[in-house]
């Protein structure tokens, strides 16, 4: 009988020292972590966004001047700077510039253009503007419910190419700077804007939409 409880002893301390090894290993492995990822950082809305379906045209101001990147190219036919400022209610939206290019996609951007038109060169024009919410509270607004190219035809913003977002709820003082442009049929001499009303929060009208003129 003393046999038998000795060997269930050495079997229990056996057993034991068996054991710990594998927990300071564990231990270990717990130390040994790897690294924390680190933020990344948010780029500041001030800075430059580029377009993601047309090439880069701010350096584009001489008419017949090109600019090609892989994107396509964009040929400057028409360009003024109205330097027209409106302000509807708690928003003011300046009118930087319109420019009105011949447009040749790449092979790479056909597909998203073929929403708009079957062609592979097109006219387009497009506005630059930048809006500021001056108001205490956030307000929703649209600078092109309405883009007029002449007195039969327009345009509204499914017809946009651009997309930035510039049709939005505007939080207080909030800014955004961008463009909306749209594929042209005939030559331009003048366009007529229409902007949307200023909505509150809660849908209410601030201001009626305000329309202006824009002369190339």
């Amino acid at each position: 009988m003393k046999q038998i409880l000795a060997a269930l002893m050495l079997g229990t301390i056996l057993s034991g020292c068996a054991t710990t090894p594998d927990t300071i290993q564990e231990k270990s492995s717990e130390k040994s972590s790897p690294k924390q990822e680190t933020p990344v950082s948010i780029e500041k809305s001030a800075a430059y966004v580029p377009n993601p379906q047309l090439p880069d045209d701010r350096k584009l101001t001489k008419v017949d001047a090109s600019v090609t990147d892989a994107k396509g190219e964009l040929t400057l036919t028409q360009f003024v700077r109205p330097g027209i400022t409106r302000t509807i209610g708690p928003i003011t939206m300046k009118v930087e510039e319109v420019k009105v290019f011949h447009a040749r996609p790449s092979y790479g951007m056909i597909d998203f253009f073929h929403g708009f038109t079957h062609d592979e060169s097109f006219d387009l024009v497009k506005t630059r503007v930048t809006i500021t919410n001056g108001g205490d509270e956030p307000v929703t607004f649209n600078p092109v419910a309405h883009f007029k190219l002449d007195a039969t035809t327009e345009k509204t913003l499914q017809d946009d190419v651009y997309l930035e977002s510039l049709a939005a709820t505007y939080a207080p003082g909030e800014t955004r700077r961008g463009n909306f442009g749209f594929i042209i049929e005939q030559p331009l001499t003048s366009v007529e804007l229409l902007t949307s009303d200023v909505l509150s929060a809660k849908r209410d009208v601030l201001r009626k939409g305000s329309s202006l003129t824009l002369r190339l």
